[in-house]
């Protein structure tokens, strides 16, 4: 971690995903102070895994719902 990474840009990913609307929040918020180009292997894995999820039938855990 940086000397100089700045704690507030989590809060702030963290206030921007609790505003978003039902639906369109993020499954991953990427805070890279280090960067290291994590962002761009978690993007390579969420796509794997929503591949993985369909192919073995469970693409709907892709999508949030509300269950009553």
């Amino acid at each position: 971690m940086p000397e100089d990474a700045e704690v507030a840009e989590v809060a702030q990913a963290i206030v921007q995903v609790l505003n978003a609307p039902f639906g369109k929040r993020p499954f991953r918020v990427h805070i890279e102070p280090a960067g290291d180009g994590a962002d761009v292997g978690f993007t390579v894995l969420d796509r794997l895994r929503a591949e993985m999820l369909q192919r073995v039938g469970l693409s709907d855990l892709l999508a949030p719902r509300v269950v009553e």
